[in-house]
């Protein structure tokens, strides 16, 4: 027979792995961030532009690339 006492010590178990299952972090997953369309140059269709550089920024068709990387000097200049 189940007393009183022991009734309140299940519960207390119940309670305090209820807790521990919502307060412990969850294993974290990664997924490619679409990022926003704003912003984004569309180059003509067919067209194949060398890449090359300005200063220390990327350019491919008038637009600039490489997301703020510095180019190495080795890529040429316009």
């Amino acid at each position: 027979m189940i007393t009183k006492r022991s009734s309140s010590r299940w519960a207390a178990l119940a309670a305090i792995l209820l807790f521990a299952a919502f307060a412990l972090p969850a294993p974290a997953s990664a997924m490619q961030d679409p990022g926003t369309r704003a912003g984004i140059v569309q180059l003509p269709t067919g067209s194949q532009c060398a890449l090359t550089r300005i200063g220390n920024q990327f350019v491919r068709c008038d637009a600039l690339t490489g997301a703020g990387a510095d180019a190495p000097s080795w890529v040429p200049e316009r």
